[in-house]
């Protein structure tokens, strides 16, 4: 099993949202392979809790359906 140091994890977590932000607020693109690689990781680690503790979801059709009987 993996060990993580967590104030370290959490800092570079908080560090990489900003350099989003910022880059986002200058309409640039994240284009540094090592934050694009720690983006990807992060989301996939996300969607694999999400998979564990909720199973395959469809979230997307059953608000696109709502959506429609609004109008």
């Amino acid at each position: 099993m993996k060990t993580i140091d967590l104030p370290t994890a959490l800092d570079q977590e908080l560090a990489d949202r900003r350099e989003v932000m910022r880059l986002v607020s200058q309409g640039k693109r994240v284009s540094d392979p090592d934050l694009r690689r720690r983006i990807h990781d992060r989301a996939d680690e996300v969607r694999r809790v999400m998979f564990e503790k909720h199973g395959l979801t469809d979230m997307a059709v059953d608000l696109i359906r709502d959506g429609r009987d609004e109008g």
